[in-house]
């Protein structure tokens, strides 16, 4: 049974007859129910491949949901998906082969035209890791306000470290703090810059790993 919003006039959410409505990134969307298929229930090798290459992307991504909604907003808004999903896609896409194994430094936590961070630099001791970078501002695509975004990802056992509202880019350094219980462990690591208003962000880059 669907149900009216907003009156004749607006759009419905629910079920009636062969469609489904909805409302998504601010618009009414209507699309036809999935049929059923045995077939789909079985699957082919090709099928049963995806599905496990689209497991592994999605249990990659999941921890660190947070932070892919905001790497991802801008890119999300534009194809009128959610940032999970544009973030998956991407991923699958560009970063994962065909057994499922991700190369982590083709691995994108998130995606604009906001210059990225260049001459990176990584050191870890008792505290945590340090990043530094080079100062690389000159105009509309790389502002000297521009705010770091970090990532220390330990995949194995999924826990990270973040910082989505860091040093500005002229400040060249910026650090994650890590608990001293997690040493021994393995982390991946990413950067990227946004705007301080939100509307720009850059591609990450993957920053290397390192043992805590």
């Amino acid at each position: 049974m669907g149900k009216i919003e907003n009156g004749i006039n607006g759009g419905f959410t629910g079920s009636v007859g062969a469609v489904t409505g909805y409302y998504l990134n601010g618009k009414w969307v209507i699309r036809s129910k999935r049929r059923k298929s045995i077939k789909n229930k079985t699957g082919s090798a090709d099928q049963k491949a995806c599905r496990s290459r689209f497991t592994i992307m999605q249990t990659f991504l999941s921890p660190i949901v947070a932070f892919i909604r905001i790497g991802f907003n801008l890119e999300s808004k534009k194809r009128m998906m959610t940032a999970h999903n544009v973030a998956k896609s991407y991923n699958m896409l560009n970063a994962q082969n065909a057994s499922g194994e991700i190369d982590y430094a083709a691995v994108r936590l998130s995606f604009g035209n906001l210059t990225g961070a260049e001459g990176v630099k990584l050191e870890h001791d008792d505290s945590g890791v340090h990043f530094s970078w080079r100062d690389n501002s000159k105009g509309d695509n790389a502002r000297k306000y521009d705010q770091v975004m970090l990532m220390a990802y330990d995949v194995d056992n999924k826990l990270a470290f973040y910082e989505t509202s860091g040093a500005r880019r002229f400040k060249e350094r910026e650090s994650l703090e890590i608990p001293a219980a997690y040493k021994g462990r393995t982390f991946h690591t990413w950067m990227a810059f946004i705007a301080d208003d939100r509307m720009g962000i850059s591609a990450s880059t993957y920053c290397g790993s390192f043992i805590f």
